[in-house]
């Protein structure tokens, strides 16, 4: 009941925006190619949708997050239980890896275009990059927080390390990591686009750059609202899997 009204609430506040949007180019006389309308806009996204390359184009940024989120995440809890195991490991590696993410992305994107050329690669890259931070300073945190009572009853059951790992530390990390997906994914999203404006042949980022070269402010709000929808849809599907899996949370 509560998740229905906050939809509701939400439908509203979007209905007077939009209201008011409509209102403001009508009034100020406001051109369509300095600010369109939202009867404008809508009429033009519905023939953006229908157009033939608009699912390669959503396909292939799609395909950069889901393949990029899933080996970030993967990469992610593999350094964290390392840097959470080996203190040394985690001196040695915590400064290199604080710099590669605070480095600006759009920085970054040219090295790998460079690397690894124009195609979906340099983008899946940039993605694991981005995604595999917060999976590892989440799982790293959740390890180093078990309680040791929980290791003593181990060791006390003679479990080796992987039963140790089964049992224990990945059901107590388990809650952090899918609380760090839901950043990640978003941070995956922005990555793919950044990726795709620096340079690629198809993409949500594609268009916004190709958009802003032709003066066709329609194409950069019909991406932005693309790209916006489905950063909502994938943030929600991770909030749906964390209530079905983490049930009792």
């Amino acid at each position: 009941m509560k998740k229905t009204r906050i939809y509701v609430e939400m439908c509203v506040l979007l209905t007077c925006l939009l209201i008011l949007w409509q209102f403001i180019t009508i009034i100020f006389h406001i051109p369509s190619y300095y600010l369109p309308s939202p009867v404008d806009f809508f009429k033009y996204f519905i023939q953006f949708m229908q157009s033939g390359n608009m699912g390669l184009h959503i396909t292939t940024t799609l395909y950069e997050i889901f393949i990029g989120t899933f080996w970030g995440i993967i990469l992610g809890m593999i350094l964290g239980y390392l840097l959470a195991k080996n203190r040394l490991l985690e001196h040695l590696l915590m400064p290199l890896l604080l710099i590669m993410q605070i480095s600006p992305k759009i920085s970054i994107a040219p090295l790998f275009i460079l690397w690894f050329g124009l195609g979906l690669t340099s983008k899946i890259a940039l993605v694991i990059l981005v995604v595999s931070f917060p999976i590892m300073v989440a799982e790293s945190s959740a390890l180093k927080k078990i309680n040791s009572g929980y290791r003593d009853l181990m060791n006390i059951l003679q479990a080796n390390r992987w039963q140790i790992f089964i049992r224990m530390e990945l059901p107590c990390a388990f809650h952090e990591v899918i609380s760090g997906s839901k950043v990640a994914v978003t941070q995956a999203i922005t990555s793919a686009v950044i990726g795709e404006m620096m340079g690629a042949k198809a993409g949500l980022g594609y268009l916004l750059t190709n958009g802003a070269e032709m003066y066709d402010l329609n194409m950069i709000l019909s991406s932005i609202f693309l790209l916006s929808l489905l950063g909502l849809l994938l943030y929600e599907a991770c909030q749906i899997v964390e209530h079905r899996v983490l049930y009792w949370k």
